[in-house]
């Protein structure tokens, strides 16, 4: 595996109200697979969408979404703290 910046797994503390969703390319999808299973995946196949989306979930993504190779992470409910 290339050694470089690691890629950092988007936030949902970082959405807003007006932006409650987030893009990846399948260019990050495969390097926080990659990175996070120390293996070599060329492709966002179903098994790294199912793990792409558990770990979504586990950090409090509400939706992950496919759509051609890309990932759409997003809040359907924002909270704010009092």
């Amino acid at each position: 595996m290339p050694v470089g910046r690691p890629f950092e797994f988007p936030v949902p503390e970082d959405r807003t109200i007006n932006h409650p969703h987030t893009i990846l390319e399948s260019r990050e999808i495969l390097g926080l697979y990659n990175q996070g299973n120390n293996t070599n995946a060329q492709r966002v196949v179903e098994s790294v969408q199912i793990w792409l989306e558990e770990e979504a979930k586990k950090i409090g993504w509400e939706t992950v979404i496919f759509v051609e190779g890309q990932a759409i992470l997003g809040l359907t409910s924002l909270h704010y703290g009092n």
